[in-house]
């Protein structure tokens, strides 16, 4: 593209800040722009032809050239355009808000419905643990108890039974 440093560097930022690729038609742009150079533009405010070397550019031909290098970009950007707006001409925006407000009817209502079972769990929470609490644990000593009192019992029927 060009020698200097100093613009090389301005241009590789340019692509960079506006990720452009080296095979984009900016850049075939920015070389076409090159091809005039500062020295060799003539003085007539670019009215006349430059001259690039031995080659005559006219203004109108850079100007055709800088259109057939963006022309491509311009149609695409054209379709994408032409897409979107049929796009949005699909869109049924009623029956979207509609949907929407069903969406936000069906949150309401389930956060009404887990606020229910919150409450509810809460009081079973609350009896189990005052069941809990009124139910006295067996100990040991009332263990021993039933068996000394199962094993007399069972002393007992024996000596009735072998009689």
């Amino acid at each position: 593209m060009t020698e200097n440093p100093e613009i090389r560097a301005k241009i590789l930022d340019w692509q960079k800040r506006y990720n452009i690729q080296d095979g984009d038609p900016a850049i075939a742009l920015l070389e076409l722009v090159e091809l005039m150079e500062p020295g060799t533009r003539s003085s007539g405010g670019g009215e006349g032809p430059a001259v690039v070397g031995t080659a005559k550019v006219s203004p109108e031909s850079l100007s055709e050239a800088m259109k057939t290098a963006l022309l491509p970009v311009t149609e695409r950007l054209a379709f994408q355009a032409q897409e979107l707006h049929q796009k949005l001409e699909q869109i049924d925006f009623d029956k979207f808000v509609k949907q929407i407000e069903g969406y936000h009817e069906g949150i309401d209502y389930c956060t009404k419905k887990l606020d229910v079972i919150k409450k509810e769990t809460d009081a079973i929470v609350l009896k189990v643990e005052k069941t809990s609490s009124q139910i006295n644990p067996i100990t040991r000593g009332a263990v021993v108890t039933l068996m000394a009192g199962s094993g007399i019992l069972g002393y007992i029927i024996r000596v009735i039974v072998n009689g």
